[in-house]
């Protein structure tokens, strides 16, 4: 009988060690909350941020292609650069015994035929080509270099043909201006520019004649991208004025738990604390963040 009572203390005393376990269990345990599923968008792209994207990389694309066209220079005649017309020249004076100016077979045509039939036959196309491509513009005439200012007075316009010698020095002077090109010669038109700039002002691309307005692309797509974008910025408390070093009285010092003794200065005892801001101190005497 005793043996049965002692039994039946000790599978209470369980029983009961059981029951407070669980229940500790249980009240420590987390509350689990199901969430609700997210909906799934219909496209993993915001199509607004997309847009203002698309804007600006046509404003970076079109400055670059701008800037590039508006510093490569329009190629010059070659029939320049080599004063094609005075080959022709020559070949009037060293051909005119060969055909019509020679008295080999008769008297000659005349002592210029040579010299006309030339300039009937390649000068006077030679001159038209050089006028209508490479000489006369919507804005007037321009030099070598594509019109560049560093081309101004280096030129070579054919001429009617007429016997004489061949000189040409224009390949060299075009070659010495060119390597003398600095960047930025013209700031109104050669250097680096906002956004902004190239959608206010007359289009950069000017030589040898300036290109026709900008249209509002370069003003729709500025807007769009940088000036009003079709997305809402996130709020962002960046605390900035706590880290300003021009600020430092209106800094709160902060405690370090540190007491400091000292035997000379006043207070010879004050509790240590620190700044925030870059270049700026606590000063016991004021209870402040001074400038260090």
């Amino acid at each position: 009988m005793r043996e049965f009572m002692n039994k039946r203390r000790i599978n209470k005393k369980l029983l009961a060690t059981l029951i407070l376990s669980f229940g500790l269990i249980v009240g420590f345990l987390p509350q689990i909350v199901t969430a609700a599923t997210p909906p799934i968008a219909s496209s993993p792209c915001d199509p607004l941020y997309y847009k203002s994207l698309s804007a600006r990389a046509w404003l970076e694309a079109e400055r670059e292609i701008t800037q590039n066209q508006n510093l490569i220079l329009k190629p010059d005649s070659v029939l320049e650069y080599t004063c094609f017309d005075l080959f022709l020249r020559e070949l009037a004076t060293h051909a005119s015994n060969m055909l019509s100016e020679t008295s080999l077979y008769g008297s000659p045509m005349s002592n210029t035929s040579m010299d006309n039939a030339l300039d009937d036959l390649v000068g006077d196309s030679l001159i038209n080509y050089i006028n209508a491509n490479f000489e006369q513009t919507a804005s007037g005439s321009y030099d070598l270099l594509g019109g560049h200012t560093a081309g101004m007075g280096i030129d070579h316009t054919p001429t009617a043909i007429t016997g004489g010698a061949y000189s040409c020095d224009i390949m060299r002077r075009v070659w010495q201006a060119a390597k003398c090109i600095n960047f930025i010669s013209d700031p109104f038109e050669d250097g680096f520019y906002t956004f902004q700039e190239y959608a206010s002002a007359n289009d950069k691309r000017h030589l040898p004649d300036r290109c026709t307005a900008i249209g509002g692309t370069w003003s729709t797509n500025l807007t769009t991208a940088i000036n009003s974008p079709p997305w809402t910025d996130d709020p962002v408390k960046t605390y900035l004025n706590n880290l300003n070093p021009s600020l430092c009285a209106a800094s709160t010092p902060i405690p370090t738990g540190i007491k400091v003794n000292r035997p000379v200065l006043t207070p010879t005892t004050y509790d240590e604390k620190i700044c925030i801001p870059p270049g700026c101190r606590y000063n016991p005497v004021t209870s402040l963040c001074t400038p260090s």
